[in-house]
């Protein structure tokens, strides 16, 4: 059993290796379009996870070979797991809040790595050899084992960063529910890399590779397929919506219809791609069945099919006014955060893409 563990291991790090350099070629080939600096952290990302797979395929090989010992708590595949932990909350901080990460920022992320780095080099040839869980917990205080158990679970506030940091959907390029996502799986990742370190089980060392390829090919797939990115900003809709004063509850008008319009025309609440009925029904103090009702009466359209077209009817209004405008970017200050969602909702409700509908402004 244990033979075949080690088998199916080598076999999932082998996958492992090969979706993630897959990914990265797949983010390069495209570099052409949009080589932002989320999708360069991505890359990276992938990368690394490609080329450490390929180092535990060629360690695990060696070790066979010459009966190589293995201890717990490996110091420098710690350290390097840990670089690649933060690589990987990098992505969606790039996403989330550009503009905070800064070089500054970026190096106070990565000081505790090479603190941690300059204290190992104080331990080179002297580290508590670990064979198995129980030697961890009789040495757990040993300077060397202390460090090394920091290097495991100081990754984990890491993959909190994305959550804490303050949202504001106009300079995000994802939505809301994206970052929780994304967090969720780094986090499951975090943790079960933290219970493979710390055991060495062989259910993990299958199990772990298959969670980091699968992490990587779904976030590929998002970057290069779905997420929408402006392609240069426009400088002018962002200060004008920073300016703004935030949403709240539009004053008690008669009707909740005209609370609706209040929220809708008024306070541009559709800009916000996290919309909901929920969202909405608190904005306009009603409850969702009812919010619901009184939408499909007064516009024979439901919630979604509502804000759609709100959304699409700006991007029309943005191309009539500034026909050289990038089509990405019209789409993302109009709410939409989903390249496929927006570009559907145009040709369904213009009957036409967003270059021809271009085109037949410039033939009127």
């Amino acid at each position: 059993m244990k033979d075949l563990l080690f088998l199916l291991a080598l076999a999932a790090t082998a996958v492992e290796m090969t979706a993630c350099l897959i990914c990265a070629r797949n983010l390069v080939k495209l570099h052409s379009e949009d080589w932002d600096r989320s999708r360069r952290i991505l890359t990276t990302g992938a990368i690394f996870s490609g080329v450490m797979a390929l180092f535990v395929i060629l360690g695990n090989i060696i070790s066979s070979i010459h009966e190589l010992p293995f201890f717990l708590l490996q110091p420098w595949i710690g350290l390097l797991y840990m670089s690649m932990n933060i690589v990987m909350a990098l992505y969606p901080i790039s996403v989330i809040k550009p503009e905070w990460l800064t070089p500054r920022n970026g190096t106070l992320l990565f000081l505790p790595v090479l603190l941690l780095a300059i204290l190992y080099l104080f331990f080179t040839d002297r580290w508590t050899l670990l064979y198995a869980p129980e030697h961890i917990w009789k040495n757990i205080t040993q300077p060397d084992v202390i460090a090394r158990l920091v290097s495991l679970f100081i990754m984990i506030p890491y993959c909190l960063i994305p959550l804490l940091l303050p949202y504001k959907y106009y300079k995000s390029s994802a939505y809301h529910r994206w970052i929780v996502t994304y967090s969720v799986a780094l986090i499951i990742i975090c943790v079960t890399h933290i219970a493979l370190m710390l055991t060495n089980n062989g259910y993990l060392l299958v199990l772990m590779p298959l969670l980091a390829s699968t992490f990587y090919v779904f976030s590929t797939e998002y970057e290069l397929e779905e997420r929408l990115r402006p392609g240069k900003r426009n400088a002018d809709v962002v200060q004008q919506i920073e300016e703004e004063a935030p949403i709240t509850a539009a004053p008690m008008e008669p009707d909740l219809w005209g609370r609706i319009c209040h929220v809708m025309d008024h306070e541009e609440a559709w800009r916000d791609p996290n919309l909901s009925l929920s969202s909405l029904s608190k904005l306009c103090a009603t409850n969702v069945t009812y919010l619901g009702r009184v939408i499909q009466q007064e516009t024979g359209m439901g919630f979604k099919e509502m804000v759609n077209a709100k959304r699409v009817e700006s991007v029309t209004n943005q191309i009539k006014d500034n026909p050289d405008i990038d089509v990405q970017t019209a789409f993302f200050n109009a709410g939409f955060r989903s390249r496929t969602t927006a570009w559907r909702n145009f040709k369904d409700l213009t009957g036409m893409s967003p270059a021809d509908y271009r085109l037949s402004l410039k033939q009127q």
